[in-house]
């Protein structure tokens, strides 16, 4: 994990000071402006709840069972999932479609290596249980037939509040990369801050 997140920050130094020093092409107050701005929001709030959401179901469950219900159903790696709708919609809500690119990058090469070490962890741990629920549902990006399969079975969820109640707080935070990045172009356009460069 520590490596994971060092490597995440070391890519991210850059794509951040590029989303600093940079601005959107199209015309402030657009369709276009408004659209890559709305999708922003609500991928960082889409984010924000899935990662509360999944952090319900593994929350002290993590080490001692194969947790396979809730968003678990759809995707092995939920957590991980909607980090990654977060990473691309911190690139949007700064309106621009190479650094949602450039986010979602930046994701791809620091947590995949550490998708694939935790998988195999899983798979040492429960062996022919995990294999078969590998076969069944995709790693990260969900299946239209893993979204429509009937839920069934648990009613009540126990929840380990301190660990919950970190992931809350965590979850929380994610939306205010959408306030950082207004704020920031409200600095850009009053000249607070100088754009050395133009992005799609």
């Amino acid at each position: 994990m520590v490596q994971r997140l060092r490597v995440t920050r070391f890519l991210l130094v850059p794509v951040v000071v590029l989303a600093v020093v940079s601005h959107h092409v199209h015309p402030e107050g657009s369709v276009w402006d408004r659209l890559l701005a709305s999708a922003g929001l609500v991928l960082l709030i889409a984010a924000m709840g899935g990662r509360i959401w999944a952090s319900a179901y593994i929350a002290g469950r993590k080490d001692q069972t194969l947790v396979t219900d809730g968003p678990y159903r759809m995707v092995r790696n939920p957590l991980y999932s909607f980090s990654l709708i977060g990473f691309i919609g911190a690139g949007f809500a700064f309106e621009s479609l190479v650094l949602a690119g450039l986010f979602g990058l930046v994701f791809l090469v620091s947590h995949l290596p550490a998708i694939r070490r935790e998988e195999q962890k899983l798979r040492g741990r429960f062996g022919k249980e995990y294999e078969d629920y590998e076969r069944r549902v995709p790693s990260l990006i969900p299946s239209i037939r893993s979204c429509m399969e009937r839920v069934e079975g648990r009613k009540r969820l126990v929840l380990d509040l301190p660990r919950f109640s970190s992931a809350l707080r965590d979850g929380l935070a994610i939306p205010m990369v959408f306030v950082v990045a207004d704020l920031l172009e409200w600095a850009k356009l009053n000249e607070v801050v100088p754009v050395l460069i133009h992005l799609p």
